[in-house]
């Protein structure tokens, strides 16, 4: 499907622009590692994929991955063995994703990185892993929501069609809100909720 034709029916055309504007960022997305699991590199300390194997592993290893962080059900330990590479599971849904979630894994990667290299992923790379890696580029690294919508639309993880939930999530995330919750250390953008609840029933 030609780019023209994926703008015209996309529900978020006035976000993204022309193949041209596309084009002119293209330059500081991610760049792939190993596309046989989607593996990406965001940052020299983080990097995106799909489920890794037996194989991805060796990859993984040469590049010094100090922690894995899942959104999949999954126990990251059946393919990381006896490996000493940490790993956190965060099962998410992208089209249930909230506010809380998104600062949760943030924070957990943000805490991974003083100690080296991440991989965040997903089964397949692309709307759970999609999510995430937008919002750190737009409440972590100050991208623009339409820079981090490019990316994770055209930068080559998955069909367009399969970010439909992401996509949602990022155009209407309050970035603002966002960046206030991490930098007071707040568990949610709003005091109604369930995060704050659990956070004052440990207290008794």
């Amino acid at each position: 499907m030609v780019l023209s034709s994926l703008i015209s029916t996309s529900a978020s055309a006035n976000l993204i622009g022309t193949s041209s504007d596309v084009a002119s960022s293209a330059s500081a997305w991610a760049t792939p590692v190993d596309k046989a699991f989607n593996l990406y590199e965001m940052t020299p300390t983080l990097y995106r994929s799909a489920l890794p194997n037996g194989e991805g592993l060796s990859m993984l290893l040469r590049l010094k991955i100090r922690t894995v962080v899942s959104f999949i059900k999954e126990d990251d330990a059946v393919w990381l063995g006896d490996t000493l590479v940490k790993h956190v599971n965060i099962p998410l849904h992208a089209d249930r994703v909230d506010d809380a979630d998104v600062l949760r894994v943030l924070r957990v990667v943000q805490e991974a990185q003083a100690e080296g290299p991440v991989l965040m992923h997903c089964k397949h790379g692309r709307n759970r892993t999609g999510l995430m890696a937008a919002m750190y580029r737009v409440v972590v690294q100050d991208w623009s929501k339409e820079d981090a919508l490019k990316e994770m639309q055209y930068g080559g993880y998955g069909s367009f069609e399969e970010l439909t939930d992401a996509t949602r999530y990022v155009e209407k995330a309050d970035v603002t809100q966002l960046r206030l919750a991490m930098a007071r250390g707040e568990c949610n953008t709003t005091r109604f909720s369930s995060c704050y609840v659990r956070k004052w029933l440990t207290q008794f």
